[in-house]
């Protein structure tokens, strides 16, 4: 792999991560007034209506053509249980807490693909990748307050986050991306529409705003996504996401007040050294 490449894989998903994280935080202020599966509904509406648009621009046949049915269907199906499950998870567990549990799905995505996909990790890229967890941990340090079951919702969604990177790292080369985005929106959308009945409500024309705004950070999260998983290997990309930890510092203090403190500035920096040292490492 050319240190080129890693460099830019890495680079895309930290812009993929800067976005999930600004459209988790719009997703955490609506989930107090509605439903996670009609949000997740909407949300993932708003993504098949973007990519329409571009349809006759990029051609439409491209954005429905794909060579793994039974992938992009699996692809959707996780992309509804992540969303669900990371709302879920910040409705009813601290941040800080959710995030250290998530945070684990680089270790889970790296074991898949050395399972699955046969891709190779060394040594150095598995410690770089142990020290950005223990960053993290040290940036967060996550209590341990009494949530009982619901301390399962952050694991589900690591789980589910992995399988999805592991995916998307499977067929990214033989798929083209807009197709890609396009179509796991369309399935996510169908998915969570069979519960709209239950789960449907009426929102303010600036609740559907703020929604329309948080699909357009998912889409563009899922474009850059799919865009480093093409050019770098999951032992390269799914670890950035420890960067979040810098994103979520940002927007905590802009829409909620969050002050930093100092454990959690030195975590970050922590996360930050990791992270440029796995783009130096080779294979």
């Amino acid at each position: 792999m050319r240190p080129q490449a890693a460099l830019a894989g890495a680079l895309m998903m930290v812009a993929a991560v800067v976005c999930f994280t600004s459209l988790d935080s719009i997703l955490k202020l609506l989930v107090a007034r509605h439903d996670v599966l009609f949000l997740a509904w909407g949300r993932n509406l708003f993504q098949v209506a973007y990519m329409a648009a571009l349809m006759p621009v990029l051609g439409g046949r491209r954005m429905v053509t794909t060579r793994h049915p039974g992938m992009q269907l699996g692809r959707g199906a996780l992309l509804v249980s992540t969303t669900v499950l990371i709302v879920l998870s910040l409705k009813v567990l601290p941040l800080a807490q959710t995030y250290a549990i998530t945070f684990s799905t680089p270790f889970l995505a790296v074991l898949m693909a050395r399972l699955f996909l046969g891709e190779t990790v060394s040594l150095r890229r598995l410690a770089w990748i142990a020290a950005g967890f223990v960053g993290v941990l040290i940036a967060l340090r996550p209590g341990a307050p009494d949530a009982g079951w619901h301390l399962l919702l952050p694991v589900g969604m690591a789980f589910a986050n992995a399988l999805y990177h592991v995916l998307t790292r499977a067929i990214a080369a033989d798929e083209d991306p807009f197709a890609m985005v396009f179509l796991v929106a369309a399935v996510a959308t169908v998915l969570t529409a069979l519960a709209l009945p239950w789960t449907w409500s009426a929102m303010a024309p600036w609740e559907w705003g703020l929604l329309a705004l948080g699909a357009a950070f998912g889409t563009a999260a899922h474009m850059l996504l799919v865009a480093a998983f093409r050019i770098a290997p999951t032992s390269v990309v799914s670890p950035m996401v420890y960067t979040q930890i810098v994103s979520a510092l940002i927007l905590g203090y802009l829409m909620f007040g969050e002050v930093p403190t100092v454990t959690t500035l030195l975590g970050a920096g922590l996360v930050t050294l990791c992270g440029i040292g796995l783009i130096r490492t080779g294979q």
